[in-house]
C-alpha cells in the first residue's frame, strides 16, 4: 500500500468517525432540549420540597427566606432545569460515547476508557445527588449549631443558597467534560511528546470556564477551585494509555 493510499484510508476513516460523533452530538442536543422541558415542569416544585429539607430557621410559613433580586428567581429556577438536565442525560451520552469509541479500542484501552466513563458520567451524577441530599444540608447544620448573634434576626437569601449547590454542580459537570475530553484524545492518538496536543488550551478553557461562572458565592476560591479541577482532570487522563498512530479501525 502506498503513502497516498494509505492517507486516504486514514482520512475516510477519520471523517466516517468524525460523522458518527456529530450525530452523537445532534442526539444529545436532542435529549438536552427534551430534558430541559420535563423538569422545567416540576423545577419549582423541587426547590420548594429542597428548602424544606434543608435544616434552617425559616419560620412556619419561610417568612425568613426570601428572593431578594428581581430576576433571581428566574435565574436559579432556569439553572436548576439545565443541570438537572445534564446531569440525567449522563449515563445516556457515557453509554453512546462507549459504543463510539469502542470498535477503535484495544483491549486494555477499552478497560481504562469504562473505568474513566463509569467515574465521570455515573460517579458524578451519584456524586451530585449526595452533595444535595447531604452536604450542603449538613454544612447549613453546622452553621445552625455555630449559633447566631444575639438580637439579629436571621433571613436566608434563597438564591444564595442554590447557588452554594449549583456551583458544585457545574465545577462536576465541567471536570467530567474536561476528564472525558483529554481522555479520548490520547486514545485516539491526538498526542505530542506523551502529551496531548491541545491539553494546555483545553485546561486554560475548562480553568477559565470555571472561574468566570462559579457563582458570586465562590468569590475568593474560584482560581484555586479550577486550578484543583483541571490538574486533577490531566492526572487522570495521564493514566489512559496513549495510541501512538491513528489507522484504520478495528
Amino acid at each position: 500500500m502506498t503513502i497516498e493510499q494509505n492517507y486516504e484510508n486514514t482520512t475516510g476513516t477519520l471523517v466516517v468517525h468524525l460523522a458518527d460523533l456529530n450525530t452523537i452530538a445532534r442526539r444529545a442536543s436532542v435529549v438536552l432540549c427534551m430534558l430541559c422541558i420535563f423538569w422545567s415542569f416540576s423545577a419549582d416544585q423541587i426547590i420548594s420540597a429542597w428548602l424544606d429539607y434543608i435544616p434552617l430557621q425559616t419560620g412556619p410559613n419561610n417568612e425568613n427566606i426570601s428572593v431578594y433580586g428581581p430576576f433571581a428567581w428566574i435565574q436559579m429556577r432556569w439553572s436548576v432545569v439545565i443541570l438537572l438536565s445534564i446531569v440525567t442525560m449522563m449515563p445516556m451520552l457515557s453509554i453512546q460515547i462507549y459504543k463510539f469509541a469502542r470498535s477503535g479500542l484495544y483491549p486494555l484501552e477499552r478497560n481504562w476508557f469504562t473505568a474513566v466513563l463509569f467515574l465521570t458520567t455515573t460517579m458524578v451524577p451519584v456524586s451530585i445527588i449526595i452533595i444535595w441530599a447531604f452536604g450542603l444540608p449538613a454544612l447549613f447544620e453546622f452553621t445552625r449549631i455555630s449559633g447566631n448573634p444575639e438580637g439579629v434576626l436571621v433571613r436566608y437569601d434563597a438564591a444564595s443558597i442554590f447557588s452554594l449547590g449549583i456551583g458544585a454542580t457545574w465545577l462536576l459537570v465541567v471536570w467530567s467534560v474536561t476528564t472525558i475530553t483529554l481522555c479520548l484524545s490520547r486514545i485516539y492518538g491526538m498526542v505530542s511528546s506523551g502529551k496531548t496536543r491541545f491539553r494546555n488550551r483545553l485546561l486554560v478553557i475548562s480553568s477559565g470556564t470555571l472561574i468566570l461562572t462559579l457563582p458570586l458565592e465562590y468569590d475568593g476560591l474560584k482560581i484555586i477551585i479550577a486550578i484543583i479541577s483541571v490538574v486533577i482532570s490531566d492526572a487522570l487522563s495521564n493514566t489512559i494509555p496513549v495510541r501512538q498512530h491513528i489507522g484504520p479501525l478495528m
